[in-house]
Parts: structure tokens; sequence; C-alpha cells
């Protein structure tokens, strides 16, 4: 989103919903590899693997949610 865009109060309530989100999975996935439960790039794998067998059944929006998730993750 560029600094030009002016969002709504509830645009930014939604924003910060899912900024917060991004950010505890993040933290949860490290955690979780800390610990050796999961192995570097498995969430992400798997992430792409539900998104690829799921795009026919599930509607754009969660697709596209999941998808900057995954995106997210690689950083």
């Amino acid at each position: 989103m560029n600094g030009e865009t002016k969002l709504s109060p509830e645009g930014e309530a939604i924003a910060a919903y899912g900024t917060a989100t991004m950010a505890a999975f993040r933290v949860l996935v490290a955690c979780l590899q800390r610990n050796g439960v999961l192995q570097r790039g498995e969430f992400v794998e798997a992430l792409e693997l539900f998104l690829t067998a799921a795009e026919p059944e599930v509607d754009a929006m969660p697709l596209s949610i999941l998808r900057n998730l995954r995106m997210a993750m690689l950083d």
C-alpha cells in the first residue's frame, strides 16, 4: 500500500488485524522451528500445497490472505 492511500477507520482496523495476525504466525513458526517441531521451510511448503489444492474450492479473498502469509514467511 502506498503512502497516499487513506483508509477508513474500519479499513485501518482490518489492516492492523491482518498485520498482527501475520506477526503472530511468524512468531509461532519461529518458536516451532527453534524447538525442532517444524523444519525450516516446512510451513511455507505445506501452505503452498494447500493453496494449490484449495484454489478451485476456496474464495479469492481467503486465498489472497494465505498467499500474503506465505510471502511474509519467505522473508
